[in-house]
């Protein structure tokens, strides 16, 4: 809960700070939505080691599937990073950078998932 109000915290500090450099130098607008997002980003990532803590201990408990569980993974984080890294291009006034940066993320998300899809298809030619 700690975390959450950290955010929201830097979140509306960021907002104020962005509302004033608008007034007055529209030009490092970017830079202070970039700052304040990876401020936010730092709070986020540190509430996530908790995550990290609870999954490891999931991970050591399961007797099956353990083969799936950094696929799993690997896709949360592509798809967190780039829907992060999009919104801040949107942010910036950049739309088009944004949505090739989604495109690049499914992409890899596509080729992260394989080894599920080649485990599939060899479970169902076993079943035939």
């Amino acid at each position: 809960m700690d975390i959450v109000l950290k955010i929201c915290a830097a979140g509306i500090t960021g907002l104020i700070v962005v509302s004033l450099i608008k007034s007055y130098k529209p030009e490092f607008t970017v830079e202070a939505v970039l700052c304040t997002s990876i401020i936010l980003l730092w709070f986020a990532l540190d509430g996530l080691q908790y995550a990290f803590t609870y999954m490891e201990n999931l991970y050591g408990r399961l007797t099956f599937g353990k083969e799936y569980f950094p696929v799993i993974l690997k896709v949360l984080i592509i798809a967190y990073a780039t829907e992060f890294t999009s919104a801040l291009c949107e942010d910036a006034g950049e739309k088009s950078i944004g949505t090739k940066v989604e495109l690049a993320g499914k992409i890899a998300i596509f080729f992260a998932a394989i080894p599920v899809f080649t485990s599939l298809l060899n479970l169902l030619d076993s079943l035939i």
